[in-house]
């Protein structure tokens, strides 16, 4: 009877350590701050970047980055975003990922974090989790637990939970995934994959922007991606209802504020990208450059960074309701790191061999 009660009194011991210690290791990880930072301002006192620019993060490198991020601050009546965007600009580590980072410590929701393709899943997930480490919110994050008593763990592959709410990440395409869930924030990367709609549930952005009905004044809804051909668009459309935002830069020339383009003529003036090819058809490499479309004037991008910081982002249009915002950046604004001028030049060679058929 003596070695019965030993045992029991072990076994309760052994019980309410286990329970004792998963209390410490969600207590650690439960602190809850609302804070009025900027975003922003969050991301370069906190986040540190690794390849290819490690080091602490800052929005001189991709400063068109910044009144986007900041638009998800609290007291930011934007409600609706629609970021249409070049391919390797800079987006994901300036905006997506540093937005969640920036909500897991200062403004704790419930929050999906979905890509297109379900293939795409397991990176976004990986960027995630990078970022986390990177800017010391492990501590944040629910820990996993009780894993031997088979509970469910807080820090899954694709799901984050934390104090005040959690991460899902996961694709727009999976209709299921998005259903009976009740949002505050809601980051749709590749939005340009996703299916537009179903026959089972109709418009997939309708079935996205219905579960933040429980946070109507509050939400924060983001569309973003790199579009593709015009005709079948998801994002061209998302941005189109906004209020189309172009960054405009002073031109080096004549001072004149203006937005860059492919090619543009305005009045007797053909501006844009220019360049010249050799005998051999080969780009000149000190050919490459921008006309300005207001004076006509040539520049190229070696000083780029600088130009960058000194544009702005100026609305074109007025969105089709209050608190929707979108934004139009091309590969053009690529920062110094990433492909310049020449790059683009050489694909557009590609893309409109001489005498054959454009390759759409």
């Amino acid at each position: 009877m003596v070695k019965k009660d030993l045992a029991y009194k072990t076994k309760s011991t052994e019980s309410s350590n286990d329970y004792l210690e998963q209390f410490i290791d969600l207590f650690k990880g439960s602190t809850v701050s609302i804070s009025d930072i900027k975003p922003s301002e969050w991301v370069q006192q906190n986040v540190v970047m690794g390849k290819p620019f490690p080091g602490p993060f800052s929005y001189n490198r991709t400063p068109y980055c910044r009144e986007i991020i900041d638009r998800f601050a609290n007291d930011n009546p934007m409600k609706w975003i629609a970021i249409k965007k070049g391919a390797q600009i800079g987006l994901s580590a300036g905006v997506l990922i540093p937005c969640l980072l920036w909500m897991i410590k200062n403004d704790p929701s419930n929050s999906y974090f979905l890509v297109g393709s379900p293939d795409l899943i397991e990176k976004a997930t990986e960027k995630l989790d990078i970022g986390i480490d990177n800017a010391g919110l492990r501590p944040y994050i629910k820990p996993q637990v009780m894993r031997r008593r088979a509970q469910k763990s807080g820090d899954t592959n694709t799901k984050k939970e934390f104090a005040g709410g959690y991460i899902h990440i996961g694709s727009a395409n999976n209709h299921k995934d998005i259903r009976d869930v009740s949002l505050k924030y809601g980051l749709f990367d590749d939005f340009e994959s996703v299916k537009s709609k179903s026959k089972e549930s109709g418009s997939t952005r309708k079935l996205l922007e219905q579960r933040f009905a429980a946070y109507e004044d509050s939400h924060k809804i983001c569309y973003c991606s790199t579009p593709e051909l015009d005709e079948n668009s998801n994002i061209k459309e998302a941005y189109l209802l906004g209020d189309q935002r172009k960054y405009f830069i002073p031109c080096p020339c004549c001072g004149v504020m203006i937005d860059w383009h492919w090619t543009i003529t305005k009045g007797d003036i053909t501006g844009g990208v220019t360049w010249k090819l050799d005998e051999k058809g080969k780009v000149i490499s000190d050919t490459v450059g921008y006309v300005c479309q207001e004076c006509g004037g040539f520049f190229d991008d070696k000083n780029k960074n600088e130009l960058l910081n000194l544009g702005v982002w100026q609305p074109t249009c007025e969105p089709s309701k209050p608190g929707y915002y979108s934004y139009h950046i091309s590969s053009l604004y690529a920062p110094i790191g990433m492909y310049g001028w020449e790059h683009y030049v050489n694909d557009w060679i590609e893309a409109n061999p001489v005498g054959q058929p454009r390759k759409e």
